[in-house]
């Protein structure tokens, strides 16, 4: 069989940001929330709103800002995981294209590690980017290295995004967005989006949410109670009753029934200052 090899122009693209399509998505299992999804679940972290100092990829973000979950965890291992998610984030910003085909790769690494079971991907898991917005070109050197490495084959040539190049194949992509997006398209390309609420003084946060509702669209909402502490049957938001779904439960959004409020119970960051306030001013 051929030998395999990267590309040069991706090889030294990966070299010049210090990133890996081996390690540019999040093993299942490393992940505390999603490790609880039956469908084995790879995650994607970039610096979240503008602390890479190169680009704002979390455009909706507001009062959830001071109290995201990219500062939850461990504080040991907080520099070297915010140092990855910055070289990240960089690296998208400095060439997109180059960004999304490592990205590629990447996906068809995962799908071949648990060939003939679905897999599940968080694109924005510390960000909130429309990926299907972002059209590429795959080149031939790269389709050709997919097929000498991973025996997958794709027609080389520009897509409208990851998600329409990945539609043949058994991944299902969600997150959890502040943006109003077309929620038909997303969900005709198997992009499952489930929209987050972002506190009562977030007006403009609040039409999304109406928005997504109104198309089918579960809302997401922190309840700041303890783990141990049940949330309510239902909640009045936005003049409407919802049922609450335990969205602790696992992370499968893709496996929700509409129609519902999914609630998050908070979880403190570690490695980041906030007041009582910020945690008010964000949750229900």
């Amino acid at each position: 069989m051929p030998k395999a090899i990267l590309p040069f122009r991706l090889k030294r693209f990966q070299q010049s940001t210090a990133t890996d399509y081996n390690t540019i998505l999040g093993e299942p299992g490393s992940n505390a929330k999603t490790n609880k999804n039956l469908t084995p679940t790879f995650t994607h972290n970039l610096s979240p709103a503008d602390t890479s100092g190169a680009i704002n990829v979390c455009p909706g973000a507001g009062n959830c800002r001071k109290t995201c979950l990219h500062w939850a965890g461990n504080p040991a291992y907080m520099k070297g995981k915010q140092a990855k998610r910055i070289r990240q984030t960089i690296a998208f910003s400095r060439d997109q294209n180059s960004y999304l085909e490592m990205l590629s790769v990447a996906i068809v690494r995962a799908l071949t590690k648990f060939e003939g079971r679905q897999i599940a991907i968080r694109l924005n898991t510390t960000s909130d980017i429309k990926w299907e917005e972002l059209s590429f070109n795959l080149s031939p050197d790269t389709a050709d290295f997919i097929s000498k490495k991973f025996g997958v084959k794709f027609f080389c040539g520009r897509s409208a995004n990851l998600l329409e190049l990945f539609s043949p194949f058994d991944v299902v992509f969600y997150d959890y967005t502040k943006l109003k997006r077309n929620w038909q398209k997303c969900r005709d390309l198997n992009y499952h989006l489930t929209a987050s609420f972002d506190g009562h003084s977030n007006t403009a946060n609040h039409k999304v949410c109406a928005d997504a509702l109104n198309n089918g669209v579960n809302v997401a909402a922190a309840f700041n109670i303890k783990r141990s502490e049940s949330l309510p049957d239902t909640v009045d938001l936005l003049g409407l009753t919802l049922p609450v779904i335990d969205g602790d439960v696992s992370d499968s959004r893709f496996d929700d029934t509409t129609g519902h409020l999914i609630g998050l119970r908070f979880k403190q960051p570690r490695a980041t200052k906030y007041s009582a306030d910020d945690v008010a001013s964000f949750c229900v």
